[in-house]
């Protein structure tokens, strides 16, 4: 069960996000609440959350202020995002803050109460969860120039997202459907720790996967390759294939033959 603590200087706001949370059966045991980040601090030194959820616009210090004030002291270590303001500055700044979501207002309910369940989740079994995930990745599964030790974890569950599902017609919004986290976020957390966009990181899976079945069955069409890959239309395969590798599949085919 998690221990929370939220901070809103907005009372309607700050009664109605307990209300909603109290409700809906989430794995919240405590809830403490505070209106400004200095109420906040002082509370901490007494109380310990799990994660503390914060607006960012708030009088005297902002919940970007408060978050680094809060890590720095050691009185928490996760924190969420609630706000009006869907600004790319504040979503960066957030980002290196390492919030684990960036929620925006009006409260959806469904986005809350997964970032919640995750989280507990994640309290629970997430290191069990971190070693199976280790011991059943596979060499051939990583892209080139990708550290994938040192990722958030948010970042590992949208690789984990894109390792499964490659195959399918998958996008930004898919994704984020997927992971419960915004979209927005998504694609400026992915870039910042993995040095790719989404997109980038999605062709280089595709197309390492794409290069293997191409020598391992030199008889299997280039067409149902592309299929195999997530690749609707071949000509759209064939032009990100010589994009990524300098040669088209047929080609790389034809070296490998020589070559083996």
């Amino acid at each position: 069960m998690l221990k929370l603590m939220i901070v809103d200087d907005e009372p309607f706001m700050l009664k109605g996000l307990i209300n909603i949370i109290e409700k809906g059966q989430t794995p919240c045991s405590e809830i403490v609440s505070a209106y400004d980040g200095y109420e906040a601090l002082e509370r901490l030194e007494h109380y310990r959350p799990d994660l503390l959820i914060t607006d960012i616009q708030m009088p005297e210090m902002n919940g970007l202020e408060l978050i680094r004030k809060v890590r720095e002291r050691g009185l928490c270590q996760r924190f969420l995002i609630l706000t009006g303001y869907d600004d790319p500055v504040y979503l960066h700044q957030a980002i290196r803050c390492k919030v684990i979501d960036y929620l925006l207002k009006p409260i959806n309910k469904a986005e809350l109460y997964d970032a919640l369940a995750n989280l507990s989740l994640e309290l629970l079994g997430g290191e069990a969860e971190e070693k199976e995930a280790r011991a059943s990745s596979h060499p051939d599964d990583t892209v080139a120039g990708v550290d994938y030790e040192q990722m958030s974890k948010n970042v590992k569950k949208i690789i984990r997202h894109i390792e499964t599902y490659y195959r399918e017609n998958i996008s930004l919004d898919h994704i984020a459907e997927h992971v419960y986290l915004h979209p927005n976020y998504i694609s400026s957390l992915f870039r910042k720790e993995t040095g790719l966009t989404l997109i980038h990181y999605l062709h280089q899976y595709r197309i390492k996967k794409a290069k293997a079945l191409i020598v391992s069955d030199s008889d299997d069409s280039l067409h149902r390759i592309a299929e195999q890959v997530g690749y609707e239309s071949v000509r759209h395969f064939f032009s990100v294939f010589k994009k990524y590798c300098g040669v088209t599949p047929s080609e790389y085919r034809q070296h490998y033959k020589i070559h083996s």
